[in-house]
């Protein structure tokens, strides 16, 4: 069974997910227009995905990382 369309590489959750940091932001009563706050969203955003790309992550891949780091 193929998929009529491709899922989304991180990066493409950018947009969504800093558009979802800016409404938090905004419902805790920030001014999200703020000088200070207008790129805050999307380093949220940026900093959510590399946390959690080891999700993304096998052990083989991680052990060839290894290597080639190693040699």
């Amino acid at each position: 069974m193929e998929l009529d369309h491709k899922p989304p590489t991180r990066e493409d959750l950018i947009p969504n997910m800093a558009t979802a940091y800016k409404e938090l932001l905004f419902s805790l009563g920030e001014d999200v227009e703020r000088q200070g706050l207008l790129k805050t969203p999307e380093r949220a955003a940026k900093a959510m995905l590399f946390f959690t790309k080891g999700y993304d992550q096998t052990l083989e891949g991680m052990k060839n990382e290894l290597y080639a780091f190693l040699s």
